[in-house]
């Protein structure tokens, strides 16, 4: 990396603050087309191949959603674990194992605990491991932890499909490539945490298109 290069590198809290502001910039240019971030959809039928501020705004609202779901998900595990004494597994002290086996399907304690002369071990086991599953799935139902899961699992998909369209669409306007630009770097790095080549440059880049395109 040259002088200049360095002169340019954006500290961290900098570099957030363009990403928003990139944000800010292309979310004005959209909110009158804008699906609603609470119903990002994969159907993108009614978007004009060539509207890529349109399918930006579609991957948008599925990236942002997809946060939400991330967080609320990782916020109701927590609370499952609380309530169900951990994770629905079990360890198993296994003759000739250094180390403990840990077990979640009856099928699993059945094959490291075979044979009659485990048969009582394998009995304990069974029970135990069917406890802490009920447990872990009358916690489940309360908090809705499984069903969160499954809703991120879901916009994940519908969210890599929209960048896809958004990154195949060519671009007619400076807008456009900020748009594109700005995706690719919000789904690839983005806490922007990436030094090295050429995330830095990317961003640069980035903060360029948006300074021309709406000088401050």
């Amino acid at each position: 990396m040259t002088k200049s290069e360095n002169d340019r590198t954006l500290p961290a809290i900098t570099r957030r603050k363009m990403l928003f502001a990139t944000t800010a910039y292309l979310s004005a240019l959209t909110d009158h087309t804008a699906p609603g971030a609470s119903h990002p959809s994969s159907d993108q039928e009614s978007i004009a191949p060539g509207n890529v501020l349109a399918l930006w705004r579609a991957w948008y609202d599925a990236h942002e959603e997809g946060k939400r779901l991330c967080h609320q998900q990782q916020r109701l595990e927590t609370e499952v674990l609380k309530s169900a004494g951990g994770f629905p597994v079990l360890q198993l002290e296994i003759p000739g194992e250094d180390k403990p086996i840990v077990v979640s399907t009856r099928q699993e304690i059945d094959s490291w605990l075979p044979g009659d002369a485990m048969a009582e071990e394998r009995k304990t086991a069974r029970s135990e491991l069917a406890a802490r599953i009920k447990k872990w799935n009358v916690a489940d139902e309360q908090f809705g932890y499984s069903r969160t899961r499954h809703a991120e699992t879901q916009i994940a998909g519908i969210e890599e499909a929209s960048a896809n369209t958004l990154w195949e669409a060519p671009a007619l306007t400076t807008s456009d490539i900020i748009a594109k630009l700005h995706s690719i770097i919000e789904t690839e790095d983005p806490g922007s945490h990436f030094k090295e080549r050429p995330w830095p440059q990317l961003r640069i880049i980035l903060a360029d298109l948006v300074r021309i395109e709406h000088p401050a």
